[in-house]
């Protein structure tokens, strides 16, 4: 079971890999003394911790027997069985950004995500013709037939906003006012935008937050970002940065807190209001 080709560790890998680590610690044992049970190094269970390595089955199961969760063995084994098939994603690479393609398999495993959004509306929250009106600016160069395949491909990312199981992740997102006047594709495609984010904000865990133009904030000098947070705790949250090359994934410590800050303190802006309070020009049909 490889990691990805980039050689970064696969979200599935490092979901098992947090999970195994917390049965360790609650069970007592320092990484030396499991991996003598294993028949192998502190070294090499430490990188099955991280995700760094494929994961076999057989030694799984014993770890789970050394650290008394053998009722685990099924539903563990089964998240192996699935970490080692290709994600679903692959069958796009011919329209994946230039990012790791593991970048979506970060995202569905994400127990909360909150997004900023200064220029246009995120990608999880874009109705269909909102994407393919912003597909067709930022890929001018592609046919109908490789736009909408990037339409389908985002549109697939958004079922994990309707997944029945784990449920849906909580979703925190602050959109800047100019995303929300900035014309993509037309009246009609933004009334259908601003309708789509109401009935979004509708949901339980869903909180979509407008700050207004006139206001300035930390955030505002950072860019796309979307930051991700995972169970088990012991799992580092990330963020994304979303620029013109494709994504960076970024988990120091100190970068996450930096931005966590910034859109925090955008957040706390007093004149920031819910979308569901939010109007704009194109809800007037005769704009």
């Amino acid at each position: 079971m490889p990691v990805s080709r980039s050689g970064r560790p696969t979200a599935a890998l490092l979901l098992i890999g947090a999970r195994l680590r917390e049965l360790r610690a609650a069970a007592g044992l320092s990484a030396r003394e499991a991996a003598d049970e294993l028949g192998t190094s502190a070294s090499t269970l430490h990188r099955m911790e991280g995700g760094r390595v494929g994961l076999k089955p057989a030694h799984v199961r014993r770890l789970l027997t050394v650290y008394g969760r053998e009722a685990d063995a099924g539903s563990v084994l089964a998240d192996v069985e699935r970490a080692s098939r290709p994600g679903w994603w692959q069958a796009y690479r011919d329209v994946l950004p230039r990012s790791p393609a593991d970048l979506i398999g970060l995202e569905e495993h994400a127990q909360v995500i909150r997004f900023y959004a200064p220029a246009v509306v995120p990608d999880l929250l874009q109705t269909p013709a909102y994407a393919e009106a912003l597909q067709r600016v930022q890929h001018p160069e592609d046919d109908d037939g490789r736009i909408a395949r990037r339409v389908e491909l985002l549109t697939r990312r958004q079922a994990v906003l309707d997944r029945a199981e784990p449920a849906p992740p909580v979703l925190w997102a602050l959109v800047e006012e100019a995303a929300l006047r900035r014309r993509v594709g037309g009246p009609e495609v933004m009334r259908g935008q601003l309708a789509h984010l109401r009935r979004l904000a509708g949901r339980p865990g869903v909180t979509i937050r407008v700050v207004p133009m006139r206001t300035l904030h930390t955030a505002l000098m950072c860019g796309p970002v979307q930051l991700l947070r995972y169970r088990p705790a012991g799992l580092p949250d990330r963020v994304l940065l979303h620029t013109l090359d494709g994504t960076e994934v970024n988990e120091a410590q100190d970068a996450v807190t930096q931005y966590l800050i910034a859109l925090d303190s955008a957040a706390s802006v007093p004149s920031s209001a819910p979308i569901t309070e939010w109007r704009t020009e194109w809800e007037d049909p005769g704009a």
